[in-house]
């Protein structure tokens, strides 16, 4: 792939297409030929600017976490405590009109515990290295509190997804908080 293929307008058309489509359908389990026609190309295009299918799920996982980061360092900064800007992460994860992207960060992370040497490989371990310090950040913590809050945060959201209890599932998300914050901080 030349320098130019990857700084092309088209090529971040097609990942924001391919993100969306992943997010509704899943990436596991689909061909190149229906895939390019879900987001309005050819397989010749995919292969041109992603070089695979292979790659194209990388460059697709690659940017969904650039996204989520984004994302991520946004709700996190400027809040008045620690408790109000994890809070605010967890309203956006959280929100049913994300439902479908934590769907698919669900379906990658759990393709990276298998699959270690495909397309899905480290997708795992990377968002979990990714969220970390932001999370810390945010917590004011040590690396062993911001793990313990994300892992907290993506069982929720499992539980969530599988389920649908929003009442019980936030309800048990503040107790979390609270405990994992300072006791005497608001809540």
């Amino acid at each position: 792939m030349t320098e130019a293929a990857t700084d092309s307008p088209r090529r971040s058309e097609l990942l924001d297409r391919l993100l969306e489509y992943s997010a509704s359908h899943g990436l596991s389990e689909v061909s190149l030929r229906p895939l390019a026609a879900a987001v309005g190309s050819s397989p010749r295009m995919l292969l041109y600017f992603f070089g695979s299918k292979e790659g194209l799920v990388r460059e697709v996982h690659q940017y969904g976490r650039r996204l989520q980061l984004d994302l991520l360092a946004g709700r996190l900064e400027g809040h008045a405590s620690r408790a109000d800007a994890v809070r605010a992460l967890w309203d956006w994860v959280s929100d049913p009109a994300h439902q479908n992207l934590v769907r698919f960060f669900f379906e990658s992370y759990a393709r990276s515990l298998h699959d270690r040497d495909d397309a899905w490989a480290g997708f795992g371990a990377s968002s979990v290295r990714e969220w970390l310090p932001p999370v810390r950040r945010a917590l004011g913590g040590t690396d062993a509190e911001a793990a313990l809050l994300l892992a907290v945060v993506r069982g929720l959201l499992l539980d969530l997804l599988a389920t649908g209890d929003t009442e019980r599932v936030d309800a048990a998300f503040e107790i979390a908080l609270a405990r994992l914050v300072d006791p005497g901080e608001d809540r």
